[in-house]
């Protein structure tokens, strides 16, 4: 199952998806005709006075600086355009839908402020290197963190163990949520903003704001747009505070690379970053920090430029990915890239935890490849390696990506399945024993096949056992079932036992 099929599986009958508010798809919906009526667009916008009212008083302030003084949504698109009358409206509804501590831990005045900080840092690199897209940057910038309120409202248990696992190891966002979820904030903001009927060009930026190298498309301006976004987050992470973060040194970095260097004044848009937020939070009812704070990370950040060579940004970057290199061979086998045995044991206990506090089954797999020695001298044990990397690939692409795959040692693997009725997962598991022993392996110029043996348990909702113990039961069913001839799979029953499904 690809990325988006398992964002599909997730989210998609999750009641806490953000949606946009009514008012908002009315527009999107008026301006996405082939020829947009403008007395349509106002009419919508004159159905929430307080909204019109929000985007006029914005439109008035410095921070257009229009020769005079704007008195209603028509004067404001034919003064401004359409497309920033627009996102503007759908700025101000979107925020105003969201702006709720209703969820409890969520911090949302915080995310709206670096939400916004984005934005307007965003519509000034875009001023200075894509002049055309200065508004559409701006509405980009303000979604760009979507998928991370779409987290923390849909699966507030499991991100919290992403907040944990950030502070703990000292990684990335991103970097701890695929190792927690297995996808990352930004994969869900752009399954989001497409479930909106958003266009891509808006879409596409928000899937790799942190790594544009990354976008799965030629288009030369939502690449332009990837890399604004790109740079635009990198100017919030510094008016963050970060003392550790080389900052303006890794924004002139990037803005080389992506040819900006001639055209981007790097210290000025830091400078009119602070003015501005200082205008446009208020509009939307936040509060700005001392801005002195603000100048003084400004001035540090230009001191630091001073010192910090093109040759240190690129070793800081290198050791960056060497860490995230060196933390995965950490949690996963290296030959089948699978979770191992110590990642395993920590997932199972995390999700063992949610089946009990969602009172929904899970069921853990035990599964072991029939007479792997044979196979060993028989062809050699770079033809065991080959099975065994051979088993890992069926086994990620016959199961759900939400389910847990490891290496659990030698030629055993584990297999956790959160949500799933036993009857299904004994249903799921067949089909797996089944494709595969029909399978055969290639290996230097000839061919072998293999089987594997399953054991499966489930935990109930009012099971009180640990993990171990579930181990401890598919284990036994393992064994049953290698007991039964092999090449086939048993599920334990906490009162009849074990029973065998197919052979």
């Amino acid at each position: 199952m690809n990325d988006k099929a398992a964002l599909e599986c997730i989210l998609s009958h999750n009641d806490k998806l953000p949606t946009l508010p009514g008012i908002a798809i009315k527009i999107l919906e008026a301006v996405q005709k082939d020829r947009p009526d403008l007395k349509e667009i106002g009419e919508i916008l004159a159905t929430d006075p307080p909204l019109s009212a929000e985007v006029l008083r914005l439109i008035n302030s410095s921070l257009y600086a229009l020769p005079r003084r704007v008195t209603s949504v028509f004067h404001a698109v034919n003064m401004l355009g359409l497309n920033t009358v627009k996102n503007l409206a759908l700025s101000f509804a979107l925020i105003k839908h969201t702006h709720s501590n209703a969820d409890g831990a969520f911090d949302y005045p915080q995310f709206w402020k670096n939400s916004l900080t984005v934005a307007v840092s965003a519509r000034l690199i875009a001023e200075q290197v894509a002049p055309a897209v200065i508004e559409d940057a701006f509405f980009i910038g303000l979604l760009h963190d979507m998928g991370t309120l779409t987290l923390a409202r849909c699966m507030p248990d499991q991100y919290s163990l992403v907040i944990r696992e950030t502070s703990q190891e000292a990684c990335t966002q991103q970097d701890a949520e695929n190792q927690v979820l297995g996808f990352d904030h930004m994969a869900v903001g752009h399954y989001l903003l497409s479930s909106w009927g958003l266009p891509q060009q808006f879409c596409l930026p928000v899937a790799c704001h942190h790594d544009p190298a990354k976008l799965e498309t030629d288009d030369p301006e939502s690449l332009k747009m990837s890399r604004i976004l790109h740079l635009a987050t990198l100017y919030m992470a510094l008016f963050q505070g970060d003392r550790q973060s080389p900052g303006l040194g890794l924004i002139d970095h990037f803005a080389k690379q992506y040819g900006f260097e001639k055209i981007l004044d790097i210290d000025g848009v830091g400078v009119k970053i602070i003015d501005q937020t200082r205008q446009i939070f208020p509009f939307f009812e936040l509060t700005l920090k001392d801005e002195a704070d603000y100048l003084e990370i400004v001035d540090r950040a230009r001191a630091e430029l001073i010192h910090v060579s093109n040759n240190f940004i690129d070793q800081l970057i290198k050791q960056q990915q060497q860490i995230q290199k060196l933390r995965r061979q950490a949690t996963h086998d290296g030959l089948t890239q699978l979770m191992n045995y110590q990642s395993f044991y920590e997932t199972l206990s995390r999700e063992m935890a949610r089946s009990q506090r969602s009172h929904t089954p899970l069921t853990v797999i035990m599964a072991d490849i029939d007479r792997f020695k044979a196979i060993n001298d028989t062809y050699g044990h770079l033809a065991g390696d080959r099975a065994l990397q051979f088993v890992a690939e069926h086994l990620k692409t016959s199961l759900r990506e939400t389910d847990f795959i490891a290496r659990y040692g030698g030629e055993e693997f584990a297999m956790v399945l959160y949500n799933i009725l036993p009857e299904d997962a004994i249903a799921v598991t067949d089909r797996v024993r089944q494709t595969l022993s029909e399978a055969t392996i290639p290996f230097e110029g000839q061919t072998f096949q293999i089987t594997m043996s399953f054991g499966i348990a489930t935990l109930y909702p009012d099971d009180a056992i640990d993990r171990e113990g579930l181990l401890n039961r598919a284990d036994k069913a393992l064994y049953r079932a290698k007991s039964a001839g092999r090449n086939c799979c048993q599920i334990y029953q906490r009162r009849l036992r074990c029973t065998a499904t197919a052979s």
